[in-house]
């Protein structure tokens, strides 16, 4: 496996997690999660981005990806929840929101948390009582491991497991592994937020308290917890035990 980055905000694996608004499920039918497949699969040919492992739920989307570029993650993201919006929404003959914000980022860091974070989605019908054998789920990326690929390729493959020779050599065996850590869940929402703040306070070697009290720094983390936690003005108001008109004069004065 190539060597990740030790930055918490650089690493190019990244567990994405898209949830339908009010925890509804827009995904619910066999067309809907088609669709979001093939969404998906036209939108990421227009980029450099690698699918490694993906499950589509009724209710919400587990995709780890591979990405070079922080923006072209934003860039791809938008574009496929939009695409889907748009048709969830003529499909069901309904107006306004589909998802739940814009999506949740967490970055993967080690070997072992990409290996965990793999069989973590994969075992999510598992974990949902959907099924009771990980390879009778139709619409996740353990399929495409085993057998036709779609999202999959092999260059998903050698980004994941360093080779070929060592996907057929660890797959089966990590799978077999039931303790699975470190892998945040849905309902799991400030857990990422939580450490992309820890991480910044590490790197700037300030407390938050300082943070708050300085209007440039507080941007730049609030930034960054809207761009990589994805978390909407609201969800960054309670995190902090304030006003969303607060977060919002905060961001635009210092941009």
């Amino acid at each position: 496996m190539p060597r990740l980055a030790r930055n918490y905000l650089e690493s190019p694996y990244c567990h994405i997690i898209v949830q339908g608004i009010d925890r509804q499920y827009i995904f619910k039918e066999t067309n809907l999660k088609n669709a979001y497949r093939n969404i998906l699969k036209n939108k990421i040919i227009e980029t450099n981005i690698q699918v490694l492992a993906y499950c589509i739920m009724d209710n919400h989307v587990h995709i780890l990806l591979h990405v070079n570029e922080i923006n072209e993650l934003t860039k791809l993201m938008q574009k496929v929840n939009t695409s889907y919006a748009k048709l969830y929404n003529k499909i069901k003959n309904r107006v306004g929101y589909v998802f739940r914000d814009r999506y949740y980022a967490q970055s993967i860091t080690t070997e072992e948390q990409l290996y965990n974070c793999i069989v973590y989605i994969h075992n999510n019908p598992i974990k949902a009582k959907i099924i009771k054998n990980i390879e009778d789920y139709i619409y996740s990326s353990y399929k495409e491991y085993k057998g036709k690929r779609y999202l999959i390729t092999e260059q998903s493959i050698e980004i994941a497991f360093g080779s070929i020779e060592n996907y057929n050599k660890v797959f089966d065996q990590i799978h077999n592994n039931k303790n699975i850590e470190n892998i945040i869940d849905v309902q799991d929402e400030f857990i990422e937020s939580k450490q992309i703040i820890e991480q910044y306070t590490r790197s700037k070697n300030i407390s938050i308290s300082d943070i708050v009290t300085n209007d440039e720094q507080f941007c730049d983390l609030l930034l960054q917890l809207r761009h990589y936690g994805g978390l909407s003005l609201r969800k960054m108001a309670e995190l902090f035990n304030c006003s969303k008109d607060k977060i919002n004069s905060i961001i635009h004065k210092n941009l």
